[in-house]
């Protein structure tokens, strides 16, 4: 039975709802994503404030209007960078997130998804 469905698996594949960008595509919606980054950088909304992008995973200071945010807000705004980062609208960066006025490591974004750590 389980033989059986594993072959099944593999002849009939479930169709993913994965969108195919041209190189175009991608860059508008890159370019899309840095605008929208700016708007929310350290003239803006103070989302975040610097990038240090020397290492790997890319250390990201984030500001008050991130502190501040709802969760959702800090999510979608997370993802929307990590995208930015990888320069492409499907695919993910790895991010550390620190606080800017502390420069304590307040949470992550990778594998497992957004997490924020508990205060201190």
């Amino acid at each position: 039975m389980i033989a059986l469905f594993l072959a099944s698996a593999f002849l009939f594949p479930v169709s993913a709802d994965s969108q195919v960008f041209s190189f175009k595509e991608i860059e508008a919606k890159v370019r899309e994503f840095r605008t929208l980054l700016d708007q929310a950088g350290s003239n803006g909304t103070r989302f975040w404030t610097r990038l240090d992008s020397s290492k790997r995973p890319h250390k990201l200071y984030v500001g008050d209007g991130f502190i501040n945010a709802d969760d959702e807000a800090k999510e979608n705004f997370i993802e929307l960078f990590s995208r930015f980062l990888a320069g492409h609208p499907e695919k993910n960066m790895l991010i550390d997130i620190y606080d800017a006025s502390t420069s304590n490591l307040i949470g992550e974004y990778g594998f497992g998804g957004f997490r924020l750590f508990p205060p201190k």
